[in-house]
């Protein structure tokens, strides 16, 4: 049975790219050597990516998430899910001991071995237009005839940062722009499934579903950033001051939870991994918050945050 938190349900509003990945998924000698996902920022490229990815991968071709193979996805160690890192140009790199995540040292240090723990490899630019030029002359050579376990997927947001010649070589995948309606759904489905992920603790309190929308969109916008977190902590601060006049019946410190578990799931959600120190941090905040100190959770709320920022 899949992870029901890493499924392709969680991709909303784009029905077509499901319908080809969850076809290539079903009949895997049908799935192309490369795949291009291309389609305006922030609509589900890479979370679809993510998905197929580690469905493709996975021992029991569910996205069981106990395998083997699904383990080592979502700890970030699978040895043939190959990621090429964001914001970053991608080069051809040396002829010789070429650098990491450099297209000859993907061509020569990685595609021609088999893979170690699943029956595919998969290689994912996640910004695709940063290949420069001769890079993505030699990559295509090789999508011309990819090896049969080795896959590739593009992202990009503009078929027209691509050569012609390497999106005539793969199958394209669009994704389209949310309309309002799909991006409303999309909020309440993420506010369900992290009640649903902290079984039931999120809104303890009745929160109305405005309120938590807020909130929750608060804290996702600002939450990966160390210099938005600073903005976060004056709005919280803010927020903490009209708490004192019983907002919706609720303390302070009821408001202060909330943020807390808000900031848990995202973080969790993320990638669980590289954000322990800040959980960490947080779950130290929580058992501090109740301490019957007068003003306390101020001096706590400086401490957390800069512990988020660091």
């Amino acid at each position: 049975m899949a992870d029901a938190l890493f499924s392709f349900d969680q991709v909303s509003g784009q029905d077509v790219a499901l319908t080809y990945l969850k076809s290539f998924l079903k009949d895997r000698s049908r799935i192309p050597g490369s795949i291009i996902f291309y389609g305006p920022d922030g609509v589900g490229k890479w979370t679809a990516a993510e998905r197929f990815a580690r469905q493709l991968l996975c021992l029991e071709g569910t996205s069981c998430g106990v395998c083997d193979s699904c383990r080592q996805f979502m700890k970030g160690v699978h040895p043939d899910f190959i990621q090429f890192p964001r914001r970053k140009n991608i080069a051809i790199g040396k002829e010789k001991d070429p650098e990491d995540f450099t297209i000859r040292w993907l061509l020569s240090a990685r595609i021609p071995f088999k893979p170690h723990t699943s029956e595919y490899r998969v290689v994912l630019f996640p910004e695709a237009n940063r290949i420069n030029n001769e890079a993505e002359t030699t990559l295509l050579k090789t999508l011309e005839e990819p090896p049969p376990h080795t896959k590739f997927i593009l992202i990009v947001n503009d078929l027209k940062n691509l050569k012609p010649t390497i999106v005539s070589r793969s199958v394209c995948v669009p994704f389209n722009y949310l309309t309002q309606d799909e991006i409303k759904k999309i909020r309440r489905n993420e506010m369900t499934e992290s009640k649903l992920y902290y079984g039931g603790s999120l809104n303890p309190f009745e929160i109305s579903d405005e309120f938590l929308e807020e909130w929750h969109e608060n804290v996702r916008e600002h939450c990966h950033d160390s210099i938005l977190l600073f903005k976060l902590e004056n709005w919280v601060r803010d927020q903490l001051g009209e708490f004192r006049s019983n907002k919706e019946g609720l303390t302070g410190i009821d408001f202060l939870e909330m943020i807390c578990l808000l900031l848990l799931y995202e973080y969790r959600q993320k990638n669980f991994e590289a954000n322990v120190g800040r959980i960490e941090a947080i779950l130290d905040f929580k058992m501090k918050l109740h301490y019957e100190i007068p003003a306390l959770e101020y001096v706590l709320l400086s401490q957390l945050f800069l512990r988020l920022a660091t």
